[in-house]
């Protein structure tokens, strides 16, 4: 499944009038799009070349909003109902933490009014004020630099960080295809955004040698790969609680290799989180990674040897 069909899907979650925008918009500024944001009485968005740009009824896009299509009540209702497939109250899960993946492995977050549970934590949200769909993006060959550099003498650990944005995601499902040739990969998908699987069949190329534990808290993902498919390789993104740090100390002291990301910016920020820090400090990664943002996004921006 190439962008544009991808963007397609993404489509089909908007209203006619502001669909009508979007393809609008040239093919070739379409396929780089990465983002599609609406806010309630304000205007439709869209983020490419690391920007944030305003949509315009005949595909322009604009750095203000003066000119834009303006999203409605009804844009912003609509989204939020088609993403949840017309069953909001079937999600109460994704509603609980803010977002959902749809078909092709697409990922609608919103945010409003939280309503919360008298034991404590978000039971729900209402009063939707803003929907962002964010473009999954399949790159067959974007990892191919790093796993040549991290593999080359066999299985490694690594841990891949950068920004918001930042091509973490499109990295590790490109690596999960390129190891997947050599190894057996258990890649946790927990939020459905790495493998797309729809009816038992990822909608993204992890590789033939993947097996994809999709929708499993990440934790006991780990865990229960460990002890069911002995991968060689377990790859997860965006790791970060005590129970994430648990499950992969777990994984590595039973005979597996981790690849996983984190949200940091720098190195020594990288450092500082609490779960990626710790694992850090233990040795448990052979290599780290930073990519860009914005012109750089999903490019390598620094590579740091931590068992040299």
């Amino acid at each position: 499944m190439n962008e544009i069909s991808k963007l397609e899907l993404a489509g089909k979650l908007l209203s006619q009038r502001l669909r009508s925008a979007l393809y609008a918009v040239t093919a070739g500024e379409r396929a780089t799009m990465t983002e599609l944001r609406l806010r309630r009485g304000r205007y439709f968005s869209a983020s490419l070349y690391g920007r944030e740009y305003f949509i315009t009824a005949d595909g322009r896009l604009m750095n203000r909003p003066e000119d834009a299509v303006e999203v409605t009540d009804e844009d912003i209702d609509l989204a939020f109902k088609n993403a949840f497939r017309g069953s909001v109250h079937s999600f109460p899960r994704e509603i609980a933490q803010g977002y959902i993946t749809c078909e092709g492995g697409n990922r609608v977050g919103f945010c409003g009014t939280a309503v919360c549970a008298p034991q404590g934590g978000i039971s729900s949200v209402k009063g939707i004020s803003s929907v962002n769909i964010r473009i999954a993006r399949e790159i067959k060959g974007c990892a191919a630099g790093i796993a040549e550099r991290v593999f080359s003498d066999g299985a490694a650990s690594l841990i891949i960080a950068s920004p918001p944005c930042g091509g973490k995601t499109t990295m590790l499902r490109d690596l999960s295809r390129i190891l997947s040739e050599s190894y057996s990969v258990s890649l946790i998908d927990e939020r459905g955004e790495l493998a797309a699987v729809s009816e038992g069949k990822p909608c993204c190329d992890v590789g033939e040698r993947t097996d994809v534990f999709s929708g499993y808290p990440k934790a006991e993902a780990v865990e229960t790969a460990v002890r069911v498919m002995s991968p060689d390789i377990i790859i997860c993104d965006e790791i970060g609680s005590s129970d994430d740090l648990r499950s992969l100390e777990y994984a590595v002291n039973s005979g597996s290799k981790i690849v996983c990301s984190c949200h940091a910016s720098t190195y020594d920020e990288l450092k500082k989180r609490p779960a990626a820090g710790k694992l850090i400090k233990q040795g448990i990664f052979d290599h780290a990674a930073l990519l860009g943002k914005g012109s750089m996004c999903g490019r390598l921006k620094a590579f740091y040897d931590l068992k040299g």
